[in-house]
């Protein structure tokens, strides 16, 4: 459902309350997946979004880290053992808006998902770094407010002269005196504009060496943990960032056709992904820590290149400056092989390239964001949102305009407005389109419920009492399996069609990984077609034994047909969706108990079965992250030592039936080292047994069956949905709704809504760097924004829009707003007037 949540807004202004009700609640995520468009100098007030997101997260951090409920309940920010060393102001308010939210739902904030362009990049990759390491932001803040400006981002070479351009003078204070440059109240505006317009003429102003400076002080700014494994991403979850570039040269492409064969093109776009990860054993995978800091700072650097005003960015800048600074890189050739394989593929030096503003071909990018929710675990109930930040709404960028444009607003239109300003229409209806799949599944679970009950009813007769035995699991889940093909006929023949596709494209998408190789390249997609022709001729294809009933196990793999065997050894996506779909009927398990079908049951039971879930997830998501064997790498190295020649690429079905003739050992060795490693016949009899360790002293004998129904009746679920969910990876069930923050949705305060409120927007949003007043301006109206919108977003995701919770969100608002002004009171020197005018709004709420 993609709608721009305004419905708690009506309900804060009029300071809703709601009745307690204290009991075993439910635990609830609010994922937030948030893409952050270009602004300029609007990045101040982005920031000052991204300052609040981040205190949000840490606040739900903080009380979802006292695992006792009773002392949650009583608990404050100050007392919540928050190890953090930022400086908390608007912590406390959401802390206490999170805990009279626990009393009808445990809601934690996650944010796991930023994509960015220009100055949504920038802010996107501070904000990432402060997440995965729990850092404090102030001394970012500082930066913004001191550094981005026009004194300091001017290449000394450019900078005007006290003579330079002379005769300019009289007709700058002229125009800015008429108000043309919007700007005659502030005397540094005019005085800095001044200075600017005389500068360097014909090549960019701004010092492309001082930007790469800047980011990485903003990189350092941010510190190092506190604590060793300080994060807000909790144990077992990701974080992602995206930040688009634009190369202005381009790489080559090679692009399959069916005549002539390839064609080479040049594609100008680029994403850099920057991953954290923190496992359930505690192993981290971080792309954040300071050994990556000239990474991230490139980063930054790169993607608010804004063509004209910065010169192009190069990885050899980031060197330079380093350099210069005496800083290590440890992770330099990790960061250019995972950001720039294609470019090393294509021999074409990264290092070298030219990158300018990721703005001009992907401002906007939705669809980074979305391609990251698609298969994410979902370790509880998820209320997913996109959340997309937006300093400039289409109603501040687009006036109305009539009669035909001219000569020079149509080259600016076509250089540089429209490309950047494409509307967001293909990508949420993309998302639409995949809401409406996820209904599609929910209502075939949930219809198909109770007649899968019945059938599995034949099988496991009643609600087991006493203790279960791993071994009679294990049976009952052969005889389900077998049943399903009887049941299903011509239909489990197409669900096994789809199976086998799938997990062949997995392992040849594996072996290009271990090889080094990217998928699309024209080596990676050989790769594919030799396992595919593999498969057919090792007899891996569905036939008439499809509908047979085939033993699972050790004895499936001496007597039944090559495609079980191999469905066991490498159907990685099947365990996936089973584990998710047991994690799925937990959560469905604290909704029964709720309404009281299984009394006496503790929900920590329940917790603590869910937590094994969870772990054999994190588990099985690993495994082709595994570190696989230095002979198992060494055996792909040197079976596809090489990529296809041209020739051998035009023919690539031919060429895949050749390379299997002679090489058929080989592969059948591999493939059998690759199913040793992955070894999947022990996750299913770990679960086996994990499910018998169900005491009947713990359980509710009624909540227990509903347990073993969910996995021992699995297949019959899993032939029903994975026609509609093959597009999908196994992962989050759940709707995307889509949320702004924007200047013209945060209405709380009135007279300080709308975007025309906003200082950076003049001068061509380059407003900002002309003035302190300005970016001091933007950065707290960005705070507050940020307030209002993200405490509608947190109520509505708990559904707090009735009577029943004892919460009155305008004075949570309200609290909020006074922390931010009186934490800023000192840091903002040159806003008096307007904090003034803020608190008498704020007064009269």
């Amino acid at each position: 459902m993609l709608r721009k949540r305004t419905a708690t807004r009506p309900t804060s202004r009029l300071g809703i309350w709601l009745a307690p009700r204290w009991s075993e609640m439910r635990e609830k995520e609010l994922r937030l997946a948030l893409v952050c468009f270009g602004g300029v100098s609007l990045a101040v007030y982005m920031h000052g979004i991204c300052t609040e997101i981040l205190k949000l997260v840490r606040a739900s951090a903080a009380l979802h880290g006292i695992t006792d409920r009773a002392s949650r309940a009583v608990a404050s920010f100050t007392h919540s053992g928050s190890q953090s060393t930022t400086r908390a102001d608007t912590e406390p308010a959401y802390f206490d808006l999170l805990k009279a939210i626990g009393r009808k739902v445990e809601l934690r904030v996650i944010v796991d998902i930023i994509a960015g362009a220009s100055a949504g990049g920038i802010n996107g990759t501070m904000l990432a770094r402060a997440l995965c390491h729990d850092l404090p932001i102030d001394r970012l803040s500082e930066l913004w407010l001191d550094q981005a400006d026009v004194h300091v981002l001017l290449a000394p070479e450019a900078r005007a002269g006290r003579w330079s351009k002379l005769a300019l003078k009289p007709l700058l204070w002229g125009a800015a005196s008429t108000g043309l440059l919007h700007s005659n109240h502030d005397p540094e505006v005019r005085k800095n504009l001044s200075v600017f317009v005389r500068s360097r003429w014909f090549k960019p102003p701004f010092d492309g060496g001082r930007m790469t400076g800047l980011m990485l002080d903003a990189v350092n700014a941010l510190g190092s943990p506190s604590r060793p494994g300080a994060s807000l991403i909790p144990s077992g979850q990701r974080l992602d960032l995206f930040v688009t570039l634009t190369d202005y040269h381009g790489r080559p492409e090679l692009l399959q056709l069916h005549d002539p064969m390839f064609v080479q093109e040049r594609e100008h776009r680029h994403v850099l992904h920057f991953g954290y990860r923190r496992n359930q054993d505690g192993e981290v995978e971080n792309d954040f820590d300071l050994a990556n800091g000239p990474g991230l700072a490139f980063a930054a650097r790169a993607t608010s290149s804004f063509p004209g005003a910065f010169p192009p960015a190069r990885i050899v800048e980031v060197d330079a400056a380093i350099a210069q600074r005496e800083i290590a890189w440890p992770k330099r050739q990790s960061f250019v092989e995972k950001g720039f394989g294609v470019y090393l593929e294509s021999r074409v030096d990264p290092t070298e390239a030219c990158f300018i503003d990721g703005s001009v071909l992907n401002n906007r990018p939705f669809r980074e964001a979305i391609s990251a929710i698609q298969g994410r675990p979902a370790y509880r109930q998820i209320d997913r949102r996109l959340v997309y930040i937006d300093p400039l709404p289409d109603s501040v960028i687009f006036p109305t305009m009539r009669g035909v444009p001219g000569f020079l607003s149509t080259l600016k239109a076509a250089v540089s407005d429209l490309p950047r300003s494409q509307p967001i229409t293909d990508e949420l209806n993309a998302l639409d389109g995949l809401n409406d799949r996820v209904r599609n599944l929910r209502a075939i679970i949930d219809g198909a419920r109770p007649r899968i009950t019945k059938l599995v009813a034949g099988i496991i007769h009643r609600p087991p009492e006493g203790s279960l035995d791993a071994e009679q699991i294990t049976t009952w889940r052969q005889q389900v399996n077998a049943q399903v093909r009887a049941d299903a006929g011509f239909a489990y023949e197409s669900y096994v069609q789809l199976k086998l596709r799938s997990a062949v494209r997995s392992v040849a998408h594996l072996i290009a990984d271990l090889r080094g190789t990217n998928q699309r390249s024209q080596l990676g997609k050989a790769i594919t077609s030799i396992i595919e022709a593999w498969a057919a001729r090792a007899g891996i294809v569905c036939d008439d034994t499809a509908s047979a009933a085939v033993p699972e196990g050790e004895a499936a793999v001496a007597s039944g047909p090559r495609w079980v065997y191999f469905l066991l050894a490498f159907d990685i996506d099947y365990r996936k969706r089973r584990l998710q779909f047991l994690v799925e009927g937990q959560n469905r398990l604290y909704q029964l108990i709720e309404q009281g079908k299984f009394p006496g049951l503790d929900p920590q039971v329940v917790d603590k079965l869910k937590r094994q879930f969870y772990a054999r997830l994190d588990f099985i998501d690993g495994i082709q992250a595994r570190c696989f064997s230095a002979e198992t790498r060494d055996a792909i190295a040197a079976l596809f030592a090489v990529p296809p020649s041209a020739a051998e690429a035009r023919d690539c079905p031919g060429f895949a039936e050749r390379f299997v003739t002679a090489r058929t050992g080989r592969l059948d060795a591999l493939m059998a080292r690759l199913a040793a490693e992955i070894d999947l016949q022990t996750t299913s009899r770990d679960l086996d047994f994990l499910l018998s360790t169900m005491l009947a002293t713990e359980w509710h004998p009624d909540a227990r069956y509903e347990a073993l129904v969910n996995y021992v009746g699995f297949p019959y679920w899993d032939v029903l949905t994975l026609p509609v969910a093959a597009t999908r990876q196994a992962g989050e069930v759940r709707e995307v709704l889509v949320d702004r923050i924007s200047p013209a949705d945060a209405v709380t305060l009135g007279e300080f809504a709308g975007a025309d409120k906003l200082k950076g927007r003049s001068l061509g949003y380059f407003g900002g760097f002309f003035s302190r007043s300005y970016r001091e301006h933007d950065y707290l109206l960005g705070r507050l924004h940020a307030v209002d919108r993200l405490i509608d977003i947190v109520c509505d995701a708990a559904g707090v829009n009735g009577f029943a919770d004892e919460i009155n969100i305008i004075e949570v608002k309200k609290k909020a707003f006074s922390a931010i002004l009186q934490a800023e009171k000192t840091r903002l020197s040159r806003s008096g007037d307007l904090k003034a005018a803020l608190r008498r709004s704020i007064m009269v709420l």
